[in-house]
């Protein structure tokens, strides 16, 4: 049972790195297309007083999140410390009341010795209350995380389309900006980080630049080229108008791909609930009373009196 707890452990450890080091991987790459967004391809990073995001890996993943308040990382650490106090004092509750041992007892009386199966998750039940409860708070900032890219994207492509429309009218930039912000308003967050931006430019920064901190407060691959087209477009002078209409056309190809790409892995996506909950039920039910049956008719075959 020890084994096969420390091949779980293993695999998770494995999968938490591989998951962390493609992301890690993705930002860098958006960073590096970012910083040699130029024509002259030399690179202009900047760090956290250029860009406004924290340069601490949590404070970072927190502010791009919306957690954005001074004290967020502290706040961060003393909630996973304190969950994780409370997951261990409920372990100790469920071991010295008994829970546990009358779990393992159950599994153990299980005939065909099927029990044994799971008795690895309850071994490890203290450990898993302890991690469960410490992760509360990881769960809560990946859900704001996503919520908050999701609410981008959704908002990105009719901002494309508006950008565009306005352009090809004859609107200069700043004025489509303008339009765009009393349209869409600071309650999004697309609309929060575009204020940001037009508040940027009219206190003197320079436009590069200021898109460039744009991509980096939002961090998705979408406003990331839609950043470097412009800045492209800005030093060379092509017209915003076409410009901005291909990124609309680009994102709207990239949305329908995405939507086709969940819509074919929801098959795939149903196996797992099916195979570990829905299955195991109807087997149960279906063939569990035939099988104690014939274990039980042949409990005694073999003996010899």
């Amino acid at each position: 049972m020890q084994n096969v707890l420390l091949i779980l452990l293993a695999v998770g450890a494995i999968w938490v790195i591989a998951t962390w080091w493609r992301r890690r991987d993705l930002r860098f790459s958006t960073q590096r297309r970012l910083e040699t967004s130029s024509l002259t391809g030399e690179r202009t990073g900047f760090g956290d007083s250029g860009s406004g995001v924290p340069d601490r890996a949590v404070a970072r993943w927190l502010f791009l999140a919306g957690f954005r308040a001074p004290d967020a990382s502290l706040r961060f650490w003393w909630q996973t410390v304190l969950l994780a106090i409370g997951g261990a004092l409920v372990a100790v509750l469920v071991e010295v009341s008994g829970l546990s041992a009358g779990m393992r007892e159950s599994l153990a009386g299980i005939p065909g010795r099927v029990g044994y199966l799971f008795m690895p998750v309850v071994l490890a039940m203290p450990v898993l209350l302890v991690l469960g409860f410490a992760a509360v708070p990881t769960f809560r900032v990946r859900r704001a995380r996503r919520a908050r890219a999701q609410q981008v994207l959704t908002d990105l492509y009719p901002v494309l389309e508006l950008f565009a429309s306005l352009a090809q009218a004859g609107l200069a930039f700043d004025g489509a900006l303008a339009r765009i912000l009393t349209t869409l308003g600071p309650d999004r967050p697309l609309g929060r980080e575009l204020m940001t931006f037009q508040a940027e430019v009219l206190s003197g920064s320079q436009r590069s630049r200021c898109f460039r901190r744009l991509a980096h407060r939002i961090e998705l691959p979408q406003v990331s080229s839609f950043a470097s087209a412009l800045i492209r477009a800005h030093e060379v002078g092509i017209g915003l108008a076409v410009t901005l209409r291909r990124q609309a056309d680009d994102l709207r190809s990239d949305l329908r791909e995405r939507a086709l790409a969940r819509a074919q892995s929801l098959p795939a996506r149903l196996v797992f609930p099916l195979v570990l909950c829905f299955l195991p039920g109807i087997f149960v039910m279906s063939l569990g009373p035939a099988f104690f049956g014939f274990l039980a008719e042949t409990a005694g075959f073999g003996v010899t009196r």
